[in-house]
């Protein structure tokens, strides 16, 4: 396939930067309302137990109880939803509005939940926990349409910006853990909720804000302009053969074209879906009941053990594996190494099941520490690692007039992938024992 547009000259630091923004923007805002669990919890508490509230004796609302599943549901059936939707429209609504408005909708969504923070709901506990829904999935759509919009703005550019971008995403993940952690060493559980929550929330406010901006600036550059026209040189060229040879159906021509692209990049893009499902199925949902062999009961092993060695560890290693492709790109493209790699990952699955936890009926053959830290290393770096590199690879196999709507085929495969890693987890988790 043509690559013209890949050989354009490096990218300038401040165009590198935007897309690290970009990728950030897109899964930042989300980590935060996630470790804003104690905030949500105290929201929909029982009031009647004052300061006792969350107390190991004290009895769970049915709010609180179905709070983060209820949550986790709509944050998924709107994200796979508008990463399809996305994926389709991607040719008929410009990039401008797709990424500008979707990152404004998100942070009129965390400004309206920031706001929330400083409002006693006490009296209307329902309602709030309906507000919040509601602002969840008008979150996480427009949060879907700027992932499935920016994975097609990065595929037009070079290389490096597309790891730039999916770095930018493991990114969010790292400064979250290392929220959680600071929040847990300042004031651990008698920080007020509310105080934890609302600076969760500004910080998510901030990072927005200057995504917006940055995308705003990058649309000024000489250096956006240049990649631009050359995309569109190509579609015009493209459209202008469509043109003569399916006449005027626009709709039939647009379905073929969509098609078209998903037949050239299935295999890359189904690879990434089962290494995102692999992944889901057992973190976070089963590696939380992972704990530390330790024999006494320290601040580290009650406290911080998990948001250090499963959060922040994982996300580390998703950066890295992420960061790793600017140097290494192998497996390549062709062939099926990089499938099988892809799928050979379900192995750290059973390798995490042996792994030790307190009150479990799965066989563990990993009882120290360190094995959990280097099972969790190699696991979290083959994540972003193969990811990466799929998503570097799909505009191998396409014209550059369809890498904008290939990004955006990837990103609903994606989603796909994280519906059925979540389907799997429940299974997992069973299986693991009771807890």
């Amino acid at each position: 396939m043509t690559q013209h547009n890949k050989n354009i000259n490096k990218p300038p630091l401040g165009v590198s930067l935007v897309f690290y923004l970009l990728g950030n923007a897109t899964l930042l805002p989300w980590n935060f309302l996630i470790t804003a669990e104690s905030y949500w919890q105290y929201k929909v508490r029982d009031v009647t137990l004052g300061d006792e509230w969350n107390s190991p004796n004290a009895t769970l609302t049915s709010l609180q109880i179905s709070f983060t599943p209820t949550l986790i549901i709509i944050a998924n059936v709107c994200s796979t939803a508008f990463f399809i939707i996305t994926s389709t429209l991607i040719w008929k609504i410009s990039e401008r509005v797709r990424i500008g408005w979707s990152l404004v909708v998100a942070l009129l969504c965390m400004l309206l939940t920031t706001v929330l923070t400083l409002i006693n709901s006490d009296s209307w506990q329902t309602l709030f926990f309906v507000i919040t829904m509601v602002i969840v999935a008008f979150l996480n759509a427009s949060i879907a349409v700027t992932l499935g919009s920016c994975c097609g703005l990065a595929g037009i550019f070079p290389d490096s910006c597309m790891t730039s971008w999916i770095s930018g995403q493991a990114l969010a993940g790292v400064l979250s853990s290392l929220a959680r952690l600071v929040s847990l060493g300042v004031g651990g559980e008698a920080m007020d909720p509310a105080i934890s929550g609302l600076i969760y929330f500004l910080l998510a406010d901030a990072f927005l804000s200057v995504t917006i901006a940055g995308y705003m600036a990058l649309r000024k550059t000489s250096y956006y302009v240049k990649v631009k026209e050359e995309v569109e040189k190509a579609a015009d060229t493209q459209n202008t053969q469509n043109t003569h040879q399916q006449g005027s159906n626009r709709n039939r021509r647009d379905l073929r074209a969509y098609l078209a692209v998903l037949s050239k990049i299935w295999p890359m893009g189904t690879t990434q879906a089962i290494t995102l499902a692999i992944t889901i199925s057992v973190f976070p949902a089963v590696v939380v009941y992972i704990t530390s062999s330790l024999p006494d009961e320290t601040r580290w092993t009650q406290v911080f053990y998990q948001p250090t060695i499963t959060f922040l560890l994982f996300n580390v290693g998703d950066f890295m594996g992420r960061e790793m492709s600017r140097l290494v790109k192998w497996p390549g493209p062709r062939g099926w190494l990089l499938h099988v790699l892809g799928v050979g990952r379900v192995v750290f699955v059973l390798l995490l099941l042996l792994c030790y936890g307190h009150n479990k009926t799965f066989p563990t053959l990993f009882y120290h520490d360190a094995y959990y830290i280097i099972i969790n290393s190699l696991f979290s770096f083959t994540n972003g690692y193969i990811i990466t590199l799929t998503y570097i690879y799909y505009t191998e196999f396409l014209d550059p007039c369809e890498y904008e709507m290939g990004g955006g085929i990837m990103v609903a495969l994606s989603g796909i992938g994280v519906i059925i890693g979540s389907l799997v987890s429940p299974g997992l988790v069973k299986l693991w024992g009771p807890v």
